[in-house]
């Protein structure tokens, strides 16, 4: 029971469940797992509950990254990290494209209703050679593994926590 509530959407837990252990059973498919970590570059939004659950699913770190971040702030969390992949609302790539590391997949989550109507946003499509995070989870069915151990979250700070 339960569901999780942005504007005018809903999500029960157990449909955001499954659709976490599609997410984890996508992120096993590109060779992520324990130990490994994932960027995820969002607003509060449902895929950011999504990817949390899924990395702690395969005992993966699953870290939040500031949307304020500059490019070269960005660029640093993704090298430091080793990020192995990353999940971001589509509005945000194009002001830290340059910060995206090579290689990795880039998990693109249509920017919500509710979220482009607070900031002005004009709804942005999937760049070209990235990963549509709806479209993306539809091809894996749910994680049937045991949950892992390990992972968590890594907080990232600037210092003066």
């Amino acid at each position: 029971m339960g569901e999780l509530i942005s504007g005018a959407r809903r999500l029960p837990l157990e449909r955001m469940n499954e659709r976490a252990a599609r997410a984890a059973t996508g992120l096993a498919s590109l060779g992520i797992g324990k130990g490994d970590l994932i960027a995820l570059y969002l607003r509060n939004d449902f895929p950011f509950f999504e990817a949390s659950t899924a990395a702690g699913l395969l005992g993966v770190y699953a870290t939040p990254v500031n949307w304020h971040y500059t490019p070269d702030e960005a660029a640093y969390l993704f090298e430091n990290s080793g990020a192995k992949a990353i999940v971001i609302h589509a509005d945000l790539i194009a002001p830290i494209a340059s910060a995206l590391p090579k290689g990795v997949p880039v998990l693109v989550v249509p920017t919500p209703p509710e979220i482009a109507e607070a900031y002005g946003i004009t709804p942005v499509a999937t760049p070209p050679g990235m990963l549509d995070w709806d479209t993306w989870l539809t091809g894996f069915e749910p994680y049937a593994g045991d949950p892992s151990t390990g992972g968590g979250t890594v907080i990232y700070t600037s210092g003066t926590t």
